[in-house]
């Protein structure tokens, strides 16, 4: 009967290294568990061992595994704080065109602003596609813009 137990361990685990879920993990656990229960307890309860085992093996894993899960949906985006550079915008809808990660995205300022085109931004959050972004402040005293022809006149 052992035998049984120790090739369900051996089947259970290798299978968890392809796999990496929790569910086979806690099925070969529950097979050592039945293993070193074979050495206490009589063959014909070593099934009811191996069940119960499994049972709350599971129901532990499914539960560990949710709790991770929950801490690591905390976690932030990795996108957010990246520099992206204004392209062109604001557009009739007011959103603007940026270039993050050498491609082109679409985005919106978050504080309702306006923007030139070669200004610094940062990412502060996104929504699918659409990057929410928040202007740096140039280092420079003088304006990205390009002068208006109403300052220009002056």
């Amino acid at each position: 009967m052992w035998l049984l137990y120790l090739v369900i361990a051996v089947v259970a685990g290798l299978a968890e290294l392809f796999t990496g879920t929790f569910y086979l993990a806690a099925v070969a656990l529950a097979a050592v568990f039945t293993l070193v229960a074979d050495l206490f307890l009589p063959q014909a309860v070593l099934h009811w061992v191996f069940l119960g085992a499994s049972i709350v093996l599971i129901a532990a894993s499914t539960w560990l595994r949710h709790r991770l899960a929950r801490k690591a949906s905390g976690v932030d985006d990795l996108d957010l704080g990246q520099a992206v550079e204004i392209l062109r915008g604001p557009d009739s809808q007011g959103s603007y065109r940026v270039k993050y990660r050498g491609s082109e995205w679409p985005a919106v300022l978050e504080d309702g602003g306006s923007a030139c085109p070669g200004a610094a931004a940062v990412i502060v959050a996104h929504e699918g596609n659409l990057l929410h972004i928040a202007l740096l402040p140039p280092a420079a005293k003088e304006s990205l813009c390009p002068p208006s022809s109403a300052s220009s006149s002056s």
